[in-house]
């Protein structure tokens, strides 16, 4: 009875949680997240959509089409490309954050070596005053 009782309370708490975010989401503010996966898909669905709406695009020549399809497979087929594209976004950011990453540690390791260098630049002028002093003596 116990355990029932005590998976009962869970799944309890999982709705209300589950609730809780749901009331707490305000689609009229989205996220930068959401602002740019909006955008990011706007820009995919221009080069994967079916009909032209491209200005660049010569009405005159015809543009190869494949056998008409239903309505579900051609947005499956955009959603498809949609994703490959953004998985493929993904990939170049996190290489880029992974250089950036490289380019920081580099950037902290050349200021600790100039760090080294004054010291040493330093320790040299001091060693260089100090062979004079005792040269004048």
């Amino acid at each position: 009875m116990a355990p029932a009782r005590f998976l009962q309370i869970r799944e309890i708490h999982r709705q209300r949680d589950a609730s809780t975010i749901q009331c707490l989401y305000f689609p009229e503010n989205p996220t930068n997240e959401e602002r740019a996966l909006s955008a990011t898909s706007a820009y995919v669905a221009q080069f994967y959509s079916q009909r032209p709406t491209s200005p660049q695009r010569s009405q005159t020549v015809p543009t190869p089409r494949a056998t008409p399809t239903s309505a579900p497979e051609v947005e499956s087929f955009t959603q498809a490309a949609m994703r490959a594209e953004l998985h493929s976004i993904r990939e170049e950011r996190d290489r880029l954050r992974c250089e950036l990453v490289d380019s920081r540690a580099e950037v902290a390791d050349y200021r600790e070596l100039q760090t080294e260098l004054a010291r040493a630049r330093a320790r040299i002028a001091t060693l260089d005053r100090e062979m004079a002093r005792l040269s004048a003596t």
